[in-house]
């Protein structure tokens, strides 16, 4: 590669390609699944950033990071909910089980059922779960079944080793 595209050192390029491959990783997840030290990463993330080969969204205390051009707004905020085990959970539940209460919710996934509402009230916020009232309960459902199912078939080798990932270093 050209050295003005800033992909002329192989650590950039590794991390490029696994960013492309895995959008939405923060700086620590990136240290831990390439085995490069988190300074390092960080060096090269600024200037693939300065660059602007990377954006970064930032949500709480992370920041995220996804190559420029290849992925909208709207699936960046599905894929930092969808990074978190219980969101990812709750998601795929609700898309095998739409219309599910949040004691079914609650009940199947073992969480208990202000964890779950607590998820809840984060995806209908950012606009993937909607929610109707059913008689003395509120029923869910994923709200663009269409994009969120695109969504985690594209990304689904790298949501679903985060999702193991976050068992394992619990």
């Amino acid at each position: 590669m050209a050295k003005k595209d800033g992909l002329d050192q192989e650590v950039r390029r590794v991390i490029y390609k696994f960013i492309l491959q895995h959008p939405g990783l923060h700086l620590n997840e990136l240290s831990r699944k390439l085995c490069i030290p988190v300074s390092t990463i960080n060096y090269h993330l600024n200037c693939l950033k300065k660059i602007e080969a990377l954006i970064t969204k930032s949500e709480g205390r992370y920041v995220r990071y996804y190559v420029t051009k290849k992925i909208g707004s709207r699936d960046t905020t599905i894929i930092n909910l969808l990074r978190k085990d219980v969101p990812l959970r709750i998601v795929v539940f609700l898309l095998l089980y739409p219309d599910s209460s949040q004691i079914k919710i609650s009940r199947y996934l073992g969480r208990h059922s202000t964890t779950i509402a607590f998820h809840l009230e984060k995806l209908i916020g950012k606009d993937i779960v909607e929610h109707s009232p059913n008689g003395t309960e509120i029923n869910y459902r994923v709200k663009s079944q269409e994009d969120i199912f695109q969504i985690l078939l594209r990304y689904h080798e790298s949501l679903l080793q985060d999702s193991v990932d976050n068992i394992a270093y619990a």
